[in-house]
């Protein structure tokens, strides 16, 4: 025999024991998801693996994890399905996606796979349906972690759902299922973000919002009164890739009481779930006067100072979702600082009078996740 004819042989025999060893491998798949199993046989598959995925409640987060010492969220489908039913899935949450039969929401039953894109335009975190919005999946993020139940009715589950995969033959008997799978006990309100196998960049971390106030405060030098300080439209980046989120952003605002138009430019930390600080300089146009004198003959004179110039806090109430944008109210109080013309301190009351704002608004955020 000649030296092509060995090689081809030989390349032969490679190619048919990887068709075999491929074979084997989705053997459980193609007996599952064939005719052969009932719409009975299919109810009784689905039940046993969602009753499996119960003892693994509250077992932590760990990339890669496929046991009780950890799991991430496609390794906790991964050992479920092999462990109740014997079914060998894809590892990693991307195969999953591609293997699976995509079907339409009306469909979906208890047992079929929720995919998720909670990293850019990626798939990159699956769960297991229990029916009634209620799903078990393995968290890597947020204030509860690892292997938890939640509602796709959650803003952030329901954002960030694409649809649903189905490897077991589908079924109409599913209402008993549904029904005794629904878990009384509360689900957490937010979760921030899900299994992460494809590592999400920049820019989906990002979240712009824009805010819009009216100012106000309570007193001048002279008397307390409430005083209306004008309107601030508010322009802000922030990073949420990070438990504590960076930003940046600037002001425009106009106080009639002071008679200046105002340019804040600020740095940001939010440090808390809708609590963010933030300080920076003050770029002024127009000669500013201490509240309360601006009618006077003889309007007391003030000087807006650029550096030091603004810091506050601000807090926002949990949001609601219009389309993919974030709606929520804000409570801003900040202080600025203004001297005398020649540079010198105004009397204590005076510089709180001038400097401190209160500022009530509507803010709407846009998660850059959301549009790529």
């Amino acid at each position: 025999m000649g030296y092509n004819n060995v090689m081809l042989k030989i390349n032969f025999q490679k190619k048919f024991c990887l068709l075999l060893c491929f074979a084997a491998w989705n053997l459980p798949a193609m007996f599952l998801t064939g005719q052969t199993m009932t719409a009975q046989e299919s109810v009784n598959a689905r039940d046993k693996m969602i009753s499996y995925s119960k003892q693994f409640v509250g077992v932590p987060y760990l990339y890669g994890g496929i046991d009780k010492n950890g799991m991430d969220c496609s390794g906790f489908i991964f050992t479920v399905a092999r462990e109740s039913i014997g079914f060998q899935l894809p590892r990693s949450t991307s195969a999953l996606y591609a293997a699976v039969r995509i079907i339409n929401d009306s469909e979906k039953e208890p047992g079929d796979l929720l995919f998720f894109k909670t990293a850019g335009n990626k798939i990159s975190h699956v769960g297991l349906y229990l029916g009634n919005n209620q799903f078990i999946h393995s968290a890597s993020d947020g204030p509860n972690t690892g292997v938890i139940i939640s509602s796709l009715k959650e803003s952030y589950w329901n954002r960030t759902y694409v649809g649903t995969g189905q490897f077991l033959p589908p079924t109409r008997e599913n209402e008993q299922i549904a029904k005794a799978n629904t878990i009384e006990q509360p689900v957490p309100q937010k979760q921030t973000s899900g299994e992460v196998y494809a590592k999400p960049g920049f820019l989906p971390n990002i979240a712009l919002d824009g805010t819009l106030t009216g100012d106000w405060n309570l007193f001048t030098a002279e008397r307390f009164l409430l005083n209306f300080r004008g309107v601030t439209l508010d322009v802000h980046a922030r990073y949420t890739g990070w438990k504590m989120q960076p930003g940046m952003g600037f002001s425009l605002g106009y106080d009639p009481q002071m008679k200046v138009f105002r340019i804040p430019v600020v740095l940001s930390l939010t440090i808390l779930q809708g609590l963010r600080v933030y300080a920076g300089p003050v770029f002024s146009i127009g000669s500013p006067v201490e509240p309360g004198t601006k009618n006077l003959e003889k309007p007391k004179e003030a000087k807006a100072s650029v550096f030091p110039g603004i810091i506050g806090i601000v807090w926002q109430t949990p949001s609601f979702k219009a389309g993919k944008t974030e709606i929520s109210f804000v409570q801003d109080i900040h202080y600025s600082v203004f001297n005398k013309p020649d540079n010198s301190a105004l009397p204590f009351v005076n510089s709180l009078a001038a400097g401190l704002v209160f500022s009530t608004g509507i803010r709407v955020t846009l998660p850059m996740s959301n549009f790529l």
